[in-house]
């Protein structure tokens, strides 16, 4: 293995969970991004042989994973969901920004905190959705509501969430 292909390999190592979160947030099926995030790794890992340069793996890597993104969606145009590039290349740019501002880690642990904030069944929505995958229907099943309320709460939610981070983030780079 050559230093070059090591270096990459330890940075596509430490950035695994964003871009896995980043091709699953597209695809939404775990084994379509478990191909994609491999392939992603083989084209890295052919591209480092051939003696390509690569001054930002993460970036790099969203790309490819992008491209193949992209691929996997024209292959399912008979599917009810089809990607649109534009929403596809404003998450690769909200990843950018984000690495750009190097505040994952600052970000992370301000939403901790605005979680811990918002009230007991709002916590509860939060956990069946995304800590327990549930689908909306069931989650709405689960506390007591229809699924058109769990989606306005959710999305109340994240709204209120948003502002409390960016709230944090503002008064912590005072």
């Amino acid at each position: 293995m050559t230093a070059s292909l090591k270096e990459l390999s330890s940075q596509f190592i430490a950035g695994r969970r964003e871009l896995n979160a980043f091709i699953f947030g597209l695809v939404r099926n775990s084994q379509v991004a478990e191909d994609i995030f491999q392939e992603v790794w083989i084209r890295l890992a052919e591209a480092a042989e051939h003696g390509q340069e690569i001054r930002e793996p993460a970036k790099w890597c969203r790309g490819v994973a992008r491209n193949l993104i992209l691929h996997h969606w024209r292959e399912k145009r008979g599917a009810k969901v089809v990607a649109d590039s534009r929403i596809i290349e404003l998450a690769e740019k909200a990843f950018d920004e984000r690495d750009a501002a190097g505040g994952a880690g600052e970000r992370k642990t301000a939403l901790v905190d605005c979680v811990k904030t918002l009230p007991d069944k709002s916590r509860r929505v939060l956990e069946l959705k995304y800590e327990k995958s549930l689908p909306g229907i069931e989650v709405a099943n689960t506390v007591g509501s229809t699924y058109d309320a769990v989606m306005r709460t959710l999305s109340r939610i994240r709204q209120a969430l948003a502002r409390c981070v960016e709230k944090k983030l503002a008064l912590a780079g005072d």
